[in-house]
């Protein structure tokens, strides 16, 4: 067998140079228009209203990190991430989506997704007339036609980062929506290092990277962790060979990944946000603060299991596994199966479900049992688990890469 190395492999090492070179630029354009700022508008005013305000949380959580300027991408990939939610509720649900999706292949995908589109417009339109509206003490000269405009910029640069995301999942590196709110998020790590460093506790300090540690190991465990389930096939069974190849049916134990936690950070913060319009102060109360917390405990759970059992129908899975011939040992094909499946799927929802409602909560019960845990609150393991989980998603994907590059790099 001889070995050779071909003209192709620059053309390969291109392709992932390109990719990355891709991302980094469009990470970078979308970094740029967030801090250009709306003319007409008070920014240091604005800012000093907002500061504790759950709205500038609404807003800046999956766009800006911990700073803020009202600007062309202030709405950023919310809007989006409300959409695909609504999106993904309907087509669980509602039939005519159920057949896009399910039997009309690659053509009813792209059409579910443009469908997505447009309500990413109407919903960006939608925030922007609020924050419009919401802005009139802090425009010179507001008008409803000068309203209007401001809607209008940040509907456009919505869908201007909408694009942008696109790019990246299509002709970059990772999904471009999780890679931008990592990025977002990944802004304010030099401001929770530098809050990390004024505790002056030592014994406090090790505690805290104890616990940023062992979260770090529980998340990367959490993420690999499969549930393979073994497979029989009719041609192994009229083998006479003693060795076959294992065939196997892998269940990933959080198939949902990061998902949950950005839905339920949307949900909560656009909640608080309307509640703060009415004036209500609640940031001191120990009850409001017991039922967020055990509000965000079972919305994390709830989104959980429900985008599991979405993203995995066994009613479906059992026929493609008749259809190859294949079945599971010990179980019965047709209802059998489809129980089975049903109820390993129910377990596995539920235990990461579990486990992420325990680990975005903790750090906050803590805190209340001893307040000198404050410094755990800041370290935000929602944004934790999504730095986590977006960086094994995006190591996989170069890896993957190269490994096709060393493939495409051998000549026999």
């Amino acid at each position: 067998m001889n070995i050779n190395f071909n003209s192709k492999s620059a053309t390969n090492k291109k392709t992932l140079l390109e990719r990355t070179l891709i991302t980094l630029a469009v990470i970078a354009a979308v970094r740029f228009g967030t801090f250009i700022p709306i003319p007409g508008v008070d920014q240091s005013y604005l800012y000093t209203e907002l500061k504790n305000s759950q709205i500038l949380n609404f807003i800046s959580s999956f766009s800006q990190g911990n700073f803020f300027v009202l600007g062309l991408f202030t709405l950023g990939i919310l809007p989006n991430i409300n959409a695909s939610i609504v999106i993904q509720l309907l087509t669980s649900t509602f039939p005519p989506l159920q057949r896009l999706q399910k039997e009309e292949g690659e053509a009813g995908r792209r059409r579910i997704l443009q469908i997505t589109r447009y309500l990413t417009a109407a919903v960006a339109l939608q925030y922007g007339f609020i924050i419009a509206f919401y802005l009139k003490p802090f425009v010179f000269g507001w008008t409803i036609f000068r309203a209007c405009e401001i809607a209008l910029t940040l509907t456009v640069g919505s869908l201007i980062t909408l694009w942008f995301s696109e790019v990246i999942t299509e002709k970059g590196l990772g999904n471009g929506t999780s890679l931008l709110v990592f990025v977002n998020i990944s802004s304010s790590l030099p401001i929770l290092i530098r809050n990390f460093g004024s505790v002056e506790a030592t014994t406090l300090k090790l505690f805290f990277a104890l616990i940023f540690l062992i979260g770090v190991i529980c998340i990367v465990i959490m993420q690999n962790a499969t549930r393979k389930i073994p497979l029989l096939s009719v041609k192994s069974l009229s083998r006479s060979v003693e060795k076959t190849q294992q065939n196997y049916l892998p269940f990933k134990l959080n198939p949902s990944g990061i998902l949950p936690l950005i839905f339920t950070s949307t949900f909560l913060n656009g909640f608080l946000a309307i509640i703060s319009r009415f004036n209500v102060s609640f940031s001191q109360s120990n009850l409001f603060n017991t039922l967020y917390l055990l509000l965000y405990f079972f919305l994390t759970l709830f989104f959980s299991y429900f985008y599991s059992t979405i993203a995995i129908n066994p009613i479906d899975l059992s026929k493609d596994l008749k259809r190859m011939a294949f079945t599971i040992p010990t179980i019965s094909p047709g209802v059998a199966t489809i129980k089975f499946l049903q109820e390993t799927l129910n377990r596995l929802s539920l235990l990461s479900g579990l486990f992420l409602a325990i680990i975005v909560t903790l750090p906050s019960l803590l805190f209340y049992i001893n307040p000198s845990f404050s410094g755990l609150r800041n370290i935000g393991t929602t944004s934790l688990f999504i730095l986590v989980g977006v960086t094994i998603d995006l190591s996989r994907q170069i890896q993957t890469y190269r490994i096709v590059e060393s493939y495409d790099n051998i000549e026999v």
